[in-house]
């Protein structure tokens, strides 16, 4: 691919229409039809300021549906289709996945065939559904098309990823009002989070509209907590409420070494670490040693019956959303279990530690 080529590419970015959040009403509406069964009923799921909504409609006789909503800030919505016939071989489907913005109305066509993933990954004149008025979905969609004729034009996988790399950077820097420049930034972190000069200027380079926004302000919180989660850092603060509703800071507990273990009560290998941190728990309790539990689940109800079940007499936190939830984004993790144990200054002495693990090091820690 000639460098001519490439820039033609990147230069097209530049005409992709500006799309903002400053929106003052936080609803929106969708209408249309969707070409499939008569009365057909979907799962909807979108997020509002990180908080993960559930829904669903159902379709009339003659196919047609409005649905309306609340956000603070665009946010994708998806469609989906239980698989109530074999959902062991077969996941829950995606039908259609598009951008939608507070104060949206948008006019929906979903044509007879389905999507199986994010619209972020089809092509430009990809007819699976019709859509009038989302801007942020013709963004999405012309950024794709530029990166995805660089891929197929190159066929070095390094030079793929650079130029993926400089298209996506030039695309946040000439569009710096677009929300869906934040959405790429936040999406690529985990992936240059090891490049903080490049993030750092990126980030920059968004308007102040976009850091001021929910996203905006939990991939600051990203880019802050990135370089204190080695070995030697204090563990950035945190205030959660407890299984009683009382808020919990993780600087209530200095002057004691801490483990803050994450867990879900969905979670079969955290709960199986239960009797062996029990057990540690009760031997170590008293040279000052404790345990700040932080569940992801997003049922409150589940997270309690497994504290009970489990008779986990430590401390309690929720930070509710699951993969979503706003403290396990920030901290980067990857799953669960995880975890960090703290010395009596807040710094991380060690991470992930499992079974006789923590044990040898809380002895050599301790005395």
């Amino acid at each position: 691919m000639g460098k001519s080529t490439v820039l033609l590419a990147i230069f097209s970015l530049l005409s992709i229409p500006l799309v903002t959040i400053g929106q003052s009403n936080s609803k929106f509406t969708i209408q249309g039809r969707i070409d499939t069964v008569p009365n057909a009923k979907y799962r909807i799921i979108y997020k509002n300021n990180g908080k993960v909504i559930h829904d669903s409609l159902q379709l009339s006789a003659d196919r047609t549906f409005t649905f309306s909503g609340n956000i603070g800030e665009p946010t994708r919505i998806n469609f989906i289709i239980d698989n109530d016939f074999n959902p062991r071989l077969v996941k829950d489907q995606i039908v259609y996945s598009f951008w939608v913005s507070p104060g949206d109305r948008l006019d929906f066509h979903g044509l007879t065939g389905w999507l199986s993933g994010p619209r972020d990954n089809l092509n430009i004149d990809d007819n699976k559904y019709k859509l009038n008025g989302s801007a942020l979905d013709k963004s999405a969609i012309a950024y794709n098309e530029n990166r995805r004729a660089v891929y197929l034009a190159n066929k070095n996988q390094a030079n793929k990823t650079a130029l993926g790399d400089s298209i996506l950077s030039k695309f946040i820097q000439t569009n710096p009002n677009n929300f869906y420049s934040l959405d790429l930034l936040n999406r690529s972190f985990s992936s240059w989070k090891e490049q903080p000069n490049l993030v750092n200027t990126l980030y920059n380079a968004l308007s102040n509209e976009l850091k001021n926004s929910y996203t905006g302000k939990l991939l600051n919180k990203k880019i802050m907590a990135h370089h204190h989660l080695v070995i030697g850092k204090e563990l950035p603060t945190f205030e959660l409420a407890n299984d009683d509703g009382e808020l919990v800071n993780l600087e209530d507990f200095r002057g004691k070494y801490v483990l803050v273990d994450f867990w879900a009560s969905w979670c079969g290998p955290c709960r199986k670490e239960f009797p062996h941190l029990r057990s540690l728990y009760n031997e170590y309790r008293s040279k000052n040693f404790e345990i700040l539990a932080v569940s992801i689940d997003e049922s409150r109800e589940d997270w309690l019956a497994a504290i009970d079940n489990d008779k986990l007499s430590w401390t309690n936190v929720l930070d509710t959303g699951g993969f979503s939830g706003e403290l396990y984004q920030v901290f980067g993790l990857k799953g669960v279990p995880d975890n960090f144990l703290l010395d009596k200054e807040g710094k991380i002495v060690a991470r992930n530690l499992r079974g006789s693990q923590l044990k040898t090091v809380l002895d050599k820690l301790i005395q």
